[in-house]
């Protein structure tokens, strides 16, 4: 578990001294892709690259979460938790708002770190906070549809790869580029791409704040449903 909440800073020391300088990383695109193809795709590398790294942060931060409150229920704790005064509801809100605030601080550090399309620091905590959503998303889709912890890994591999997928969207056009649309995670990483242009990314980021509360309304729906095994 401390191991993926490392992971997104051992990504952004990757990015940091792997990813070769623009020239040398047309250069190398060129030779297998074109000259056209390898001088876009290397403009936009930076970019992309830093898009999977602020998905996948709140994707294993809430993973780690995930895997905790399957474990507290096959261990029965949250029956005993159930009957305290304090609400359960309140209970979950308080123990989900950790992931949420670890996510935020782990994006906001990883980002400068990984020195890949820069961007002021305002700028990286709002999409960081938005992002963040996600954390509790994950824990809690894997809580609700995972019956044992070997589940809640195969529910962490789906769900962290729909965080990243909507890179893809990158290069998209529609009508491929409507499917991108259903995902929060595409608006999360719109707004990364407007703010690197010096385009106005509130609005866009207001959507993935909104399908993200949506998407954790009805993953705590179903968690209350599922009840205790």
């Amino acid at each position: 578990m401390a191991g993926i909440i490392a992971a997104p800073l051992a990504v952004a020391l990757i990015f940091r001294f792997a990813v070769p300088d623009a020239e040398t990383l047309q250069a190398t695109l060129a030779a297998y892709l074109g000259e056209d193809l390898g001088a876009s795709l290397a403009r936009a590398a930076p970019l992309l690259l830093m898009s999977l790294l602020t998905a996948i942060a709140p994707g294993m931060v809430g993973a780690v979460y995930g895997l905790l409150l399957v474990g507290e229920r096959d261990e029965r704790t949250m029956m005993a938790l159930r009957v305290m005064p304090v609400s359960f509801a309140r209970y979950l809100a308080a123990r989900l708002f950790t992931p949420l605030a670890f996510s935020v601080g782990v994006t906001i550090v990883a980002y400068p770190v990984a020195g890949l399309a820069p961007l002021p620091v305002t700028t990286v905590a709002l999409i960081a906070i938005v992002n963040a959503i996600s954390a509790p998303v994950v824990a809690l889709a894997m809580a609700a549809i995972a019956r044992n912890k070997m589940a809640a890994l195969a529910v962490m591999r789906v769900a962290n790869s729909v965080l990243a997928l909507p890179v893809l969207a990158y290069f998209a056009v529609p009508p491929m580029l409507y499917l991108a649309w259903l995902s929060p995670a595409y608006w999360q990483m719109k707004s990364l791409w407007l703010a690197a242009d010096a385009v106005p990314f509130l609005g866009t980021l207001a959507v993935a704040a909104a399908m993200n509360i949506l998407l954790l309304l009805l993953f705590y729906a179903l968690f209350e449903r599922q009840g205790e095994p």
